[in-house]
């Protein structure tokens, strides 16, 4: 098989993987935060009121300094290994919900910022050890296309398990004599957890798929490629991995890209999990059970268009990739954001209120067509941050796919942490500054970076 072909098989297992495994997590981020709000309502002794927000930032803060260690375990483990082992801690994680409590819950949450971890620095070495200079933006496009269309499947998994509030019912035959207050309320809370197990365990099912994905996918580089596939005589220890690290993170390149890593972690915390939250929590949106489910299904669907326009692009336009792309991200989400901050009432982001908007009221076709203007930035954003960290130090890439990361993922934990206390205005000003000083900073790294490549 032609090498070229190769690559793209490759990288199309490495989608396919990324989508299993994706459909459950990045789905039932869109409602963990209510789900686990209503546990806490029903029981409270069982989990925090906003341990949806609190178990991302657990889970965040522990892939942040795992993103340290990361390239090393890559050297220990191999790219598919760190892809096999990161995907099974996802799959634990949404067993957890089984049987929900805090221990089990916030345990887990912290060991899939390992797998997170692992899974990253996993996937940008495969993707590097099988593309070339030429197939980089390519492949990586494709493969975040075909990745993120986990959003479509997990929005279709979700209409098919999400109950209405009026199909959860119980025996009305039975007379209050014969069922007091307390055993219908009990009676509704095992009716509700059979939905939540019932869901949750979908979910599982299909993260399992992808550990077989990761477990089955080729390990022969192709020629010419950007990294080659890892050999044990030249890993190297902890502590010289910890200084590549260490050196790498303070190159002016990296410092100059900070900015872009926080802005891609900005955005796609609020889109995973804050603007999901409100639309369960704005009143006026509150009879469309099924929002949730469709809201996921047409941001993969914008993610995976922009996935194929970019490739197709790429092919014609030299670097489009790259600040284009970026440039392109960045406009689409910041009109996105702009229809948010007009019609989301501000503290619709932690509690269920009915507030009036600045402008335009909340609507079914409106939070869709947010959606849509998100998954087609979201693909801008993460292929011309992907590429660029590929080719801005051709000799420490383990290092930087780790370091971008790691300013994400501490971007992402923050955010989580003070979540609870963040309005709509809060996020747009700061997601708006994010996005100036990323546009500024990015393109004098990508310039740098081409002048190199001349050479």
């Amino acid at each position: 098989m032609r090498d070229s072909m190769y690559g793209l098989l490759s990288a199309l297992m490495l989608g396919l993987g990324q989508m299993c495994m994706f459909t459950g997590y990045d789905t039932q981020s869109f409602i963990v935060e209510p789900v686990l709000h209503s546990v806490h309502d029903r029981q409270p002794g069982t989990i925090d009121a906003h341990a949806g927000y609190y178990g991302q930032a657990v889970c965040m803060i522990v892939y942040t300094f795992a993103n340290l260690a990361a390239p090393w375990a890559l050297g220990l483990l191999g790219s598919k290994m760190a892809l096999v082992l990161g995907s099974s801690t996802f799959t634990l994680y949404l067993l957890s919900f089984m049987f929900v409590h805090a221990i089990p819950f916030y345990f887990t949450a912290g060991l899939m910022g390992i797998g997170f971890a692992l899974y990253y620095t996993g996937n940008g070495g495969y993707l590097t050890e099988h593309s070339s200079r030429e197939t980089i933006e390519r492949n990586s496009a494709l493969t975040w296309a075909v990745g993120t269309s986990c959003m479509i499947v997990g929005g279709v998994v979700m209409l098919f398990t999400i109950r209405p509030p009026g199909d959860v019912t119980i025996d009305e035959s039975l007379t209050m004599t014969e069922m007091n207050a307390t055993n219908k309320i009990t009676a509704i809370n095992e009716t509700m957890r059979g939905y939540r197990e019932f869901m949750y365990g979908a979910f599982a099912v299909v993260s399992f798929i992808s550990n077989i994905i990761f477990a089955c996918v080729p390990t022969r580089s192709v020629a010419n490629s950007l990294a080659e596939v890892n050999k044990r005589k030249d890993r190297i220890g902890f502590g010289e991995q910890m200084k590549k690290i260490k050196d790498a993170l303070i190159d002016c390149r990296m410092v100059r890209m900070a900015p872009v890593f926080c802005f891609v972690g900005t955005t796609t915390c609020f889109w995973i999990a804050v603007y999901p939250t409100t639309l369960t929590f704005t009143q006026k949106l509150s009879n469309y059970v099924y929002l949730p489910a469709y809201y996921s299904i047409v941001l993969g669907f914008g993610d995976m268009l922009m996935g194929f326009i970019i490739t197709a692009l790429s092919k014609r336009i030299p670097n489009f990739a790259q600040m284009p792309a970026l440039i392109i991200g960045a406009v689409l989400y910041m009109s996105a954001m702009v229809l948010v901050l007009i019609s989301t009432p501000a503290w619709s982001t932690n509690t269920p209120n009915d507030e009036p908007t600045l402008w335009l009221e909340p609507s079914f076709e409106l939070a869709l067509l947010i959606a849509l203007l998100f998954g087609l930035a979201d693909n801008c954003l993460n292929t011309s941050r992907t590429v660029l960290c590929a080719l801005c130090m051709p000799d420490q890439r383990a290092q930087v796919f780790s370091i971008s990361k790691f300013y994400q993922s501490l971007t992402a934990s923050i955010l989580m942490f003070i979540a609870p206390w963040m309005s709509v205005p809060m996020y747009f000003v700061l997601i708006a500054v994010n996005c100036v000083a990323s546009l500024i900073l990015y393109r004098k790294v990508a310039s740098k970076t081409r002048k190199v490549e001349r050479k």
